[in-house]
């Protein structure tokens, strides 16, 4: 069961909103924060470029909910595959995910949504030219920008 603290509610005011769960969505990112240190605004931007916000995406490759996690990374990161589909779970499963990426890419945070978003790969390799990959790294930069409200610096992104 989710708590809702003053903390959560003045973290959920602070969160631009989008969609029909985004108090549910901005208390869930609040919640995790806690747990797992992963910027409130790269949770956002990686919601928003994988499932813009819809709660009931489900890629073609099987990925499922509102952070696009594929079952057998739920089930490496302790969430059931069914609970995909409830949105605090869902992000609750994303960002585990993207603590153990960026502890295992030391903050690399391109290595992170190249290994997010198609596979791992060497930490600070090039971005593959192939497939979707390079415009999804583009965007989620380009929405995690827009969430932090000024340019990213390189330190801010990690290494390439």
């Amino acid at each position: 069961m989710l708590r809702v603290t003053l903390l959560h509610l003045l973290a959920a005011a602070t969160i631009p909103l989008d969609g029909a769960f985004d108090l549910e969505i901005a208390v869930a990112i609040a919640d995790v924060q806690s747990v797992h240190h992963v910027p409130a605004g790269l949770v956002r931007a990686i919601i928003r470029c994988e499932s813009n916000f819809d709660a009931r995406a489900v890629s073609k490759a099987g990925a499922i909910g509102l952070m696009q996690v594929m079952p057998f990374n739920a089930r490496r990161v302790g969430i059931a595959p069914q609970e995909l589909w409830v949105p605090t779970r869902n992000i609750l499963a994303g960002v585990r995910l993207l603590a153990v990426l960026l502890k295992y890419y030391d903050g690399d945070l391109i290595s992170v949504l190249v290994a997010y978003n198609a596979h791992p790969r060497k930490a600070f390799a090039p971005i593959p030219r192939n497939g979707d990959t390079p415009r999804y790294v583009a965007a989620v930069l380009k929405y995690y920008q827009a969430n932090l409200g000024a340019p990213l610096s390189i330190g801010e992104i990690g290494p390439r």
